[in-house]
């Protein structure tokens, strides 16, 4: 699908993950400053901008507000989503010793970011064992890898449920929204955008569900939809 061109003049809105997706690569945390300054391009056009990941509310709440991004933050992926000055949780509490008790069993390292976390937490490395699987399923929660990090929750839903409460905050159809990712924590997320759109590295699972592949990969993979979608505004 890489090959086709999508009609993506409708789109009033981007959502983006972060990590893999706006980074350089999938195995670093350094934001693409290029990229950055294309999606400041969008908003310039009235085409506004935000982030869902699986990264705590503060972080990716600080991102957004310095880098120009005003469509809105969904964080701890899908349970918390802020939108034009408005912060609401859609998720069940995850008590913090269950998140001890899981990094103890399996010899994790905590994510620095779950101080921060009430819903979901996150451990490195990012491999999910079978083992790990059937903890998790004994417990009623959900394990996913990021690619980045294990990731720990109640919430059965994944992103889209965040992406589901943001659109509605938002007063906007999904079908005027594109989303852009690179993991199998994405796919829930596709699922609640008009357009969905997987860069080139990204996992097998999130390529299937996708509208168009680009030809890049991570944040190159960005700036070439953004490309686009400014190339289409302004031959309109």
């Amino acid at each position: 699908m890489a090959s086709e061109r999508l009609d993506l003049r409708k789109v009033r809105l981007v959502l983006a993950d972060l990590d893999g997706t706006l980074t350089v690569s999938r195995d670093s945390y350094k934001l693409d400053l290029e990229t950055i300054a294309a999606l400041r391009r969008l908003e310039k056009l009235g085409i506004k901008v935000g982030l869902v990941s699986g990264n705590s509310y503060p972080v990716l709440r600080g991102l957004a507000t310095y880098l120009g991004l005003s469509g809105g933050v969904v964080a701890e992926n899908g349970c918390v989503v802020y939108h034009s000055g408005t912060y609401v949780a859609v998720c069940e509490p995850l008590d913090r010793k269950i998140a001890k008790e899981f990094a103890d069993k399996f010899n994790l390292r905590e994510s620095w970011q779950n101080e921060f976390r009430r819903f979901e937490y996150a451990f490195y490395p990012a491999t999910v064992s079978k083992e790990m699987r059937e903890w998790a399923e004994l417990r009623g929660l959900m394990i996913k890898s990021s690619g980045y990090a294990v990731h720990i929750t109640k919430n059965t839903e994944g992103k889209g449920r965040g992406v589901r409460k943001l659109l509605e905050m938002a007063g906007i159809d999904k079908s005027y929204v594109l989303g852009i990712g690179d993991s199998d924590t994405d796919v829930e997320f596709f699922r609640e955008v008009g357009v969905r759109v997987a860069v080139a590295n990204a996992d097998e699972s999130l390529k299937s569900a996708s509208d168009f592949i680009t030809r890049s990969p991570s944040s190159e993979g960005v700036r070439e939809i953004v490309e686009i979608i400014v190339e289409e505004r302004e031959h309109e």
